[in-house]
């Protein structure tokens, strides 16, 4: 077998019964997290709006909903728009050498769990692991060690196709030969540029999450209907790999454990909606004003260090102090830590048009500059008050990542704030949503994520 037939094999096999509990816990965690921040951006996410515009209008099959809307859609197009939303907010979970598993492991699945339904929830949950631990195994292939991607791949988009495409596939039960053919269908789509980073966030660098979704689902479903397309995806001088790093990956990363060890068990989730990279500015920010109970009036001069790796986070300064759309903030560590500074927290509305207007931390952000090393290890936030202190606090390692998990209580709380944001968020109970997800594998049929203020929730 090639590696492409192995991940498939693995994608198609995979039963609830091979599950250890940490792994079952880790997937309810990951649909409760992906859930809220697809909820939260019916509202507040950048592009969502049109996105949701346009698939609602394009018709066809009503097979899938676009979570939080009544509307019922194709399920490529729901997989498409559902994408979009789940990643818009910069709030999906993550992890560092396994990508951005939050906008496929949900997203994917659920829309061919909602054409086929019923499908129950054992199932489903497995089909959750199937789609990060592929898009886990195949993105660190890529990443680790010297053998990086390509810099100009957008590695969040790029590195979700095979996830969504395994995800969506075993929902629907397909062989492993199937699988390998909705492989093949998706290095045919496979994209991803980062020009729209390089450009300075542009409002549709936010929905990424749409394309790999629909990609994956379009691919299960071809496959599933018999069209064939068995080639090495993967390890093919022009497949996934060779068109995204060269060809250099390291095969042992996908292939190694595969099926018990997951490697999906590293997923970070975040604790405030913006890229990974700004997140431990803010919670050094947050540290020091608390601690030296800092108020605005008293700074005189902001300055951030971190390593060269993060110089798109903090420039062009202007932008970067003053941003133009929601996207730009949300990657902006110049504005996240003045607002850190500023309310000595930052929540999902700091990055709305309302709260780029903010004045307080606008007149920090003027104020503040970065200061990049190659080699540095550390996250640091200094400040020059206006009666002489220099004042510092250093973040090693971020609230999130592995050695310091957000708790349980902590993701229920940010479920809540996502649902408080969303179109359906006088519809939606809670504290059903919350049982449901956490008895998920009990469940008769998934769909109910999928329209979640309905009124059936509430009786569960």
């Amino acid at each position: 077998m090639n590696i492409t037939q192995r991940l498939a094999e693995f994608a198609a096999s995979l039963r609830y019964e091979d599950l250890p509990p940490d792994v079952v816990k880790m997937a309810k965690h990951l649909v409760l997290d992906t859930l809220g921040t697809t909820l939260a951006a019916t509202t507040l996410g950048t592009g969502c709006r049109e996105v949701v515009a346009v698939m609602s209008a394009r018709g066809g099959k009503p097979e899938a909903s676009i979570i939080g809307y009544s509307t019922k859609i194709s399920a490529p197009d729901a997989a498409f728009a559902n994408g979009a939303l789940a990643h818009a907010l910069n709030y999906d979970a993550y992890g560092t050498e396994t990508g951005h598993i939050g906008v496929n492991c949900l997203t994917a699945p659920l829309a061919v769990a909602e054409t086929i339904a019923p499908v129950p929830g054992a199932r489903f949950l497995t089909a959750v692991v199937v789609a990060a631990e592929v898009t886990a195994r195949t993105t660190a292939a890529a990443m680790r060690g010297e053998r990086r991607a390509s810099e100009r791949i957008q590695a969040g988009q790029y590195f979700g196709y095979f996830g969504a495409a395994a995800g969506a596939g075993h929902v629907l039960g397909m062989s492993a030969k199937a699988m390998h053919s909705a492989f093949g269908l998706v290095v045919m789509q496979v994209a991803g540029s980062r020009q729209t980073i390089i450009e300075g966030d542009a409002p549709a660098k936010a929905i990424y999450g749409a394309f790999p979704n629909q990609g994956g689902v379009l691919s299960a479903l071809l496959a599933d209907g018999g069209l064939e397309a068995e080639i090495d995806a993967l390890g093919g001088k022009a497949g996934f790999y060779g068109l995204a790093a060269n060809g250099n990956y390291l095969p042992e990363a996908i292939l190694e454990g595969l099926g018990t060890e997951f490697l999906f068990l590293k997923t970070q989730f975040k604790p405030w909606p913006t890229s990974a990279e700004v997140a431990p500015f803010i919670e050094a920010a947050i540290e020091l004003a608390k601690t030296h109970d800092l108020k605005p009036a008293d700074i005189e001069a902001v300055e951030v260090r971190g390593p060269t790796r993060i110089r798109q986070w903090c420039e062009p300064v202007e932008e970067r102090r003053s941003p133009s759309n929601a996207a730009s903030a949300a990657n902006s560590t110049l504005f996240a830590t003045a607002k850190g500074l500023a309310h000595r927290e930052v929540g999902l509305r700091d990055f709305t048009a309302e709260g780029m207007r903010d004045e307080t931390a606008l007149a920090i952000a003027a104020r503040t500059t970065s200061r990049l090393t190659d080699g540095f290890d550390r996250s640091v936030v200094s400040v020059r008050t206006k009666n002489g202190q220099e004042l510092e606090a250093t973040v090693r390692v971020s609230l999130g990542h592995p050695s310091r998990p957000l708790s349980y209580d902590h993701l229920v709380e940010k479920f809540k704030d996502c649902c408080a944001n969303s179109v359906v968020a006088a519809s939606l109970d809670v504290p059903a949503l919350v049982r449901f997800v956490d008895r998920l594998e009990d469940a008769a049929e998934v769909s109910l994520l999928a329209t979640p203020a309905r009124p059936a929730v509430s009786r569960l």
